[in-house]
């Protein structure tokens, strides 16, 4: 038997079990600060006042002001019992409310040395929820703790002023010098109202890609695209530009018109993203082969010196051996000025100094 007289199972432990994390995560598709958010934070030790104090309640109500203004949330209300306390807040979308909410109690903590217990709870009103019915149940708690008459004003309870930066018009017009005002169960309604009044595109129906349906027939709401479909912009009607191949044979003249920009582009492109394995002038000696990967064939052999140039962009374009392909990390006119300038490279290794301009070879043997 325990200590409130209550049979124990056989090796039961003999303890109370912990209570598990509260989990305060808001759905994804909510928009925090259309909601509003029933919010409950309790004291420890429960039964002691440690809230009902004028300067604790004016502290803390500050507080609650402070953050409407500054955006960090917005309060609507908050009523503060002995030993706990009520509010219907709305929650920004950049923050969670947990964050947000242990920020708050780690303030008063320290400010006012007020013990709380360690979580909180909340509850989100859905649509079918009166915001009037839960403000009238806060506003009710003292009475039915027995703290004061059904007529009395509770001194510790706060409203959103409309005065101040961030309020809510909705609680305009309550009466001067009232802690909440006999228009409050108007404007609570009107606040309801307004909250509910949200876009049906934001309510619509809707199946995510992966999700399970119970309409096709494969119970899957991802559809595969019917046959034949072509993206915008994706008809590629030019398939020797887009493939490098004319009717199933690589091509021998590049697509694009070959001037000296498409050559410093092309350069620029294979220093970047070639030369790392085929070194820059195409030898295949590049600083990762230098570390171990397989070395690739030199341009410079008569075999590659051969082959088409319509070869060079099918191979960017698909990968080779243990080359991967790179037609998602590079453009097609960016492959052609990469193919152009390997010619070039092909073209310059055994050329003769005969064969250079005279300015050409006044360069080359500057650089000699």
């Amino acid at each position: 038997m325990n200590q409130i007289g209550r049979a124990r199972p056989p090796g039961a432990p003999n303890r109370h079990p912990q209570r598990k994390k509260l989990p305060h995560e808001r759905p994804l598709w909510l928009r925090p600060e259309g909601e509003i958010f029933f919010v409950t934070v309790c004291c420890e030790p429960r039964g002691k006042n440690q809230l009902c104090y004028s300067n604790i309640a004016r502290a803390i109500f500050d507080s609650v002001e402070f953050r409407n203004q500054n955006a960090i949330w917005y309060a609507h209300l908050a009523c503060l019992m002995p030993d706990h306390l009520h509010a219907l807040i709305s929650f920004p979308y950049e923050r969670s409310m947990k964050q947000i909410m242990s920020d708050w109690k780690r303030f008063l903590a320290t400010r006012l040395k007020i013990e709380w217990q360690r979580d909180f709870f909340d509850h989100r009103l859905r649509k079918e929820e009166s915001c009037r019915e839960k403000a009238d149940y806060i506003r009710a708690n003292p009475v039915r703790a027995g703290l004061i008459a059904p007529s009395e004003e509770w001194p510790y309870f706060w409203l959103a002023d409309s005065q101040k930066e961030n309020a809510n018009r909705e609680y305009g017009v309550l009466c001067p010098g009232s802690p909440g005002g006999r228009a409050l169960p108007l404007l609570l309604a009107l606040a309801f109202l307004f909250a509910a009044c949200r876009p049906d595109m934001e309510n619509q129906p809707k199946a995510k890609p992966l999700s399970e349906s119970d309409f096709f027939s494969n119970q899957a709401n991802a559809r595969p695209l019917p046959p034949h479909t072509v993206e915008r912009g994706g008809a590629r009607e030019n398939a020797a530009f887009y493939t490098g191949l004319t009717n199933g044979t690589y091509i021998t003249q590049i697509p694009v018109q070959l001037t000296p920009e498409l050559l410093a582009r092309g350069q620029e492109r294979f220093n970047a993203i070639c030369a790392e394995c085929h070194d820059r002038t195409g030898s295949g000696n590049g600083m990762v082969i230098q570390r171990g990967f397989p070395q690739p064939p030199s341009f410079h052999l008569d075999r590659l010196r051969n082959a088409p140039i319509g070869h060079f962009f099918d191979v960017i374009t698909k990968g080779y051996g243990v080359m991967y392909p790179y037609a998602t990390r590079v453009e097609p006119e960016d492959r052609w000025a990469i193919a152009a300038y390997i010619r070039a490279l092909q073209l310059s290794h055994d050329i003769k100094a005969s064969e250079l301009t005279p300015d050409e070879q006044r360069k080359l043997g500057n650089k000699q």
